[in-house]
């Protein structure tokens, strides 16, 4: 199939899926799924003529007939893995969810305090809702996002109250797992954090599949005045899954967010990040890392739109590409005119391990103010020749010179993590993928 008929094919098949899936939809949810698939009708998929998807071709996930899945279930020892990860779940609020539906027999979530953990499809008869669930992030052309809005099945639900803080991360792990058939899941997550509050997420895509699938997320973040949330992705998927995530943040005065991704699965992964800095003194971190191996093609693209005064954003992104592996760096920073006193950063860092691996990186800076302090780089380069050779002259083999080295390079992003929960895990990932893919034939 080509892009027309994929598209023409998630118009005609609505009708039928809304019977059977949407029978607990609140009325402004069906009419909200229903204009977002109209705004899809008009906008179609994006192309390599969009600037936005200029290093990323979906030719591969046109070819694929993705069906919608019902409601899953699933054969995988999930704690297990979790456990071989170097998770320790008894310490947080655990939510599996399999094929886009909520899992509760695998789970273990609870209210505390006030603060709501709880499944957003059982939360949309919460009046509230309806406010944020347009705001933030519009549908209008983002195909994928309209497709979501569409077709969501679940996700998380986050409201943490004034001055409140959450002991526990909430552990949000999305699981595909099929045998059948090339199979979709549209997630979608609603965080709302209110003046003062505290909290930890991390979102978690794996797959346990015999046959390709799609992931498509969206998260939506509101940060109130003095609100402080830390977020990881962990993507970690199959290399058959095609992954297109987004999550959108709105910031108001001295709130915080710090996001990061870790983009080591899929065969074609897309990560974006993208805040609003509404009110004065918000701040901002993003940092991320990205191993691409194989024919992997991992993209990561950050908005940060600096819109008042004295605000600060930081990026920090680095990349591995080995084998035929491909990774891209799309980052943009938005200054607009009133957003005087703006400190804003960016840096990637990547290096390719061999003459075929490929990345692209696009760091952006648009400034419309003259009292800010805004620097943005890039470097793309290989191993040093010279450093290999000093391991080798004392006994070390030149493929674990390589891991060591490559190592030493992506820890730094491993570093940045400031809870145990999630920090010593995605350190074990890092190592894994270096001892197992470094120095392996393609």
């Amino acid at each position: 199939m080509n892009s027309t008929e994929v598209k023409n094919n998630y118009l005609s098949v609505f009708s039928d899926w809304e019977k059977t899936a949407l029978t607990k939809d609140p009325f402004w949810i069906r009419e909200t799924r229903e204009k977002a698939l109209s705004y899809f009708e008009k906008s179609g998929f994006p192309s390599s003529k969009d600037e936005a998807w200029k290093y990323t071709d979906l030719d591969a996930f046109y070819k694929i007939p993705f069906a919608l899945t019902g409601e899953g279930q699933t054969k995988a020892a999930v704690s297990a893995e979790l456990k071989f990860l170097g998770f320790d779940t008894s310490k947080a609020n655990l939510m599996v969810f399999v094929n886009g539906h909520l899992s509760k027999s695998l789970s273990s979530f609870e209210d505390s305090h006030g603060i709501k953990v709880r499944s957003l499809i059982e939360s949309l008869s919460n009046g509230p809702l309806k406010r944020y669930f347009i705001e933030i992030l519009p549908f209008e052309n983002r195909p994928f996002v309209s497709l979501n809005y569409a077709y969501f099945t679940d996700g998380l639900f986050l409201h943490v109250p004034e001055g409140k803080q959450l002991e526990k991360p909430v552990h949000l792990v999305y699981l595909s797992d099929n045998s059948g058939k090339p199979t979709q899941s549209h997630l979608r997550n609603l965080i709302l954090m209110e003046e003062g509050s505290r909290a930890t997420v991390v979102e978690h895509y794996w797959g346990n599949n015999l046959n390709p699938y799609f992931t498509n997320v969206v998260t939506k973040v509101s940060l109130d005045k003095d609100a402080s949330l830390d977020h990881t992705k962990i993507q970690q998927e199959s290399e058959l899954a095609t992954h297109i995530g987004v999550l959108a943040a709105r910031q108001k005065e001295n709130s915080r967010l710090a996001a990061r991704v870790f983009s080591f699965g899929g065969g074609l992964g897309r990560s974006e990040v993208e805040t609003v800095l509404a009110e004065k003194r918000a701040e901002v971190a993003l940092d991320g890392l990205t191993l691409s191996t194989g024919k992997q093609h991992l993209d990561i693209r950050t908005f940060v739109d600096h819109l008042s005064p004295a605000c600060k954003s930081a990026q920090a992104f680095k990349a591995v590409a080995d084998k035929s592996g491909t990774a891209v760096f799309d980052g943009q920073v938005l200054v607009r005119e009133n957003a005087q006193k703006t400190d804003a950063s960016q840096s990637n860092k990547n290096l390719e391990l061999s003459k075929d691996a490929k990345i692209y990186s696009k760091p952006q800076l648009t400034i419309y103010a003259d009292d800010v302090k805004c620097s943005h780089g890039s470097a793309t380069g290989q191993l040093d020749e010279e450093a290999i050779f000093y391991f080798q002259s004392r006994g070390i083999s030149r493929e674990e010179a390589r891991r060591t080295l490559v190592y030493a390079f992506a820890e730094e992003m491993v570093g940045k993590i400031q809870n145990d929960y999630v920090k010593g895990p995605v350190g074990l990932m890092v190592q894994r993928w270096m001892e197992e893919e470094i120095g392996k034939k393609s």
